[in-house]
């Protein structure tokens, strides 16, 4: 027992009388500190003779299980995070590098678009300095359609190849029904070129667009359907509107209704969405979406070009869903509590990157953007690092792109260990969703910061509260 000493990076969130949350910032493991725990704390900082007895046992090897307390005069914590930044890349690199040299096939195909029929006022293609797309008009190239059907052979032949037979293919945007001739090639042509493949289709859509002839296409390939919708009436309209400046609301749930006449299997129980306008919002009025048949909602708070208060703000009002959602059959989800709670339930914590759009390149998957015909392993909203397909020669497994992936990687990891390395939240954030702590251009974003340390405190609280009733 003796040369222990606890370590500077451990923080604490008081949640009750006496009671506190702790965990070290480089390691998401939480631990509920009671006064005899936070005493014992304290003849360690001070240096005191410690009793020797069972539970102080069990205390000191917890202690040291969660990187609170260490041996020696130098605290391993912020080497051993480095090293695991380090690891990681190593590992993303080395699996890369076996994809290619083993010839594997993607695990997944993500036809995407820039285009949409909208103008949400916190589009995030608008906020790309390399998108800026808030149009309606398409982009026609010459063999158009030829050049996506080779793309997707590709990926099919590789499929083959290995005997794979299950696919995934997702379609999203910008609003992907703009172009529905694509997508009703697409899916016509696949049905007949690989009849004995198994195929999962996922759309994320606003649905405005849809038809019927689209709806009887969605039931027969068996599409999973992802609508988008801002909370609820009210509030949807302020954000999502025509360039006419109406709002879409009733629009999308007259096509919901369509939808559900015609499918037969996926009848949209759920829907995502965004909120912005925090001064008004309503959270109560979320639940009366249930009228509608909706079950589950997962919203999340724009935090792209907002202040650190508003960050804050935004914070409180999806605290209060944790609330709300205790009184309801209907439940209102966000995905960073998804997160936390397998961050700080691994057994075995190993750094890998938040966003998986970016931790299981390039195996995880492929994308074809078919507004400006490019290509890329990377997360779908980092757009201004596609490369257009014809510079690849039309291949698709061309190495290429994991070298443009791997550079941003890094960039994304020296941005990382630059700007948050003594924030709290490290391990826990490791740099976020680039559209919220990292941006896309690898900026340090305040508000989505404020955001998750304010969420933070108040999921705490929460979940210690719920564990005691």
């Amino acid at each position: 027992m003796k040369n222990l000493k606890v370590s500077k990076c451990l923080h604490f969130q008081q949640v009750d009388d006496d009671i506190y949350v702790g965990w070290n910032r480089f390691f998401p493991s939480i631990f509920i500190f009671n006064p005899p725990a936070l005493e014992l704390l304290d003849h360690i900082r001070e240096d005191q003779p410690l009793e020797s007895n069972e539970e102080i046992e069990h205390f000191l090897n917890e202690f040291k299980k969660y990187k609170f307390i260490y041996e020696g005069d130098f605290d391993p914590s912020r080497q051993d995070f480095l090293n695991m930044v380090q690891q990681h890349l190593e590992e993303l690199n080395r699996r890369a590098r076996d994809f290619f040299r083993l010839e594997e096939d993607y695990s997944a195909l993500k036809i995407v678009n820039d285009v949409c029929n909208l103008d949400c006022s916190y589009c995030v293609n608008a906020y790309q300095p390399a998108v800026k797309t808030k149009t309606l008009i398409k982009r026609n190239f010459p063999g158009k359609l030829r050049i996506i059907d080779n793309c997707v052979d590709q990926f099919f032949a590789r499929k083959m190849k290995k005997g794979v037979g299950e696919v995934s293919i997702t379609f999203n945007g910008g609003e992907i029904l703009v172009d529905w001739p694509v997508i009703k090639n697409t899916v016509q042509r696949i049905s007949q070129k690989y009849p004995g493949i198994k195929i999962d289709y996922e759309m994320n859509t606003n649905l405005t667009l849809l038809t019927e002839e689209m709806a009887r296409l969605f039931d027969q390939y068996h599409f999973k359907v992802n609508v988008s919708i801002d909370g609820y009436r009210e509030a949807h309209d302020k954000t999502r509107k025509y360039r006419s400046g109406r709002g879409s609301f009733d629009d999308i749930i007259k096509k919901i209704g369509l939808y559900r006449e015609t499918n037969n299997i996926d009848t949209i129980k759920t829907f995502q969405g965004t909120i912005e306008h925090i001064d008004d919002f309503q959270p109560e009025e979320v639940y009366q979406m249930e009228k509608y048949g909706f079950v589950t909602a997962r919203l999340a708070p724009n935090l792209l070009n907002c202040s650190g208060d508003d960050g804050k703000k935004k914070a409180g009002l999806m605290g209060r869903f944790l609330e709300l959602n205790s009184q309801h059959r209907f439940q209102v989800t966000e995905l960073l509590f998804t997160r936390v709670k397998q961050g700080i339930n691994q057994k075995e914590y190993r750094f890998s990157m938040n966003c998986r759009g970016l931790s299981g390149l390039p195996k995880l998957g492929f994308e074809i953007n078919i507004t400006t015909l490019s290509v890329s392993h990377l997360c779908g909203f980092i757009r201004h690092l596609a490369v257009p397909i014809k510079t690849l020669g039309y291949d698709i497994y061309n190495p290429k792109l994991w070298e443009i992936s791997f550079e941003f990687i890094k960039q994304r990891m020296a941005s990382m260990l630059k700007n948050c390395i003594e924030c709290p939240l490290l391990a826990l954030c490791r740099g976020g969703c680039i559209l919220s702590g990292l941006d896309t251009q690898n900026r340090i974003n305040q508000a989505a910061c404020a955001y998750q340390q304010e969420i933070w405190k108040i999921y705490l609280k929460k979940a210690y509260h719920d564990l005691r009733s």
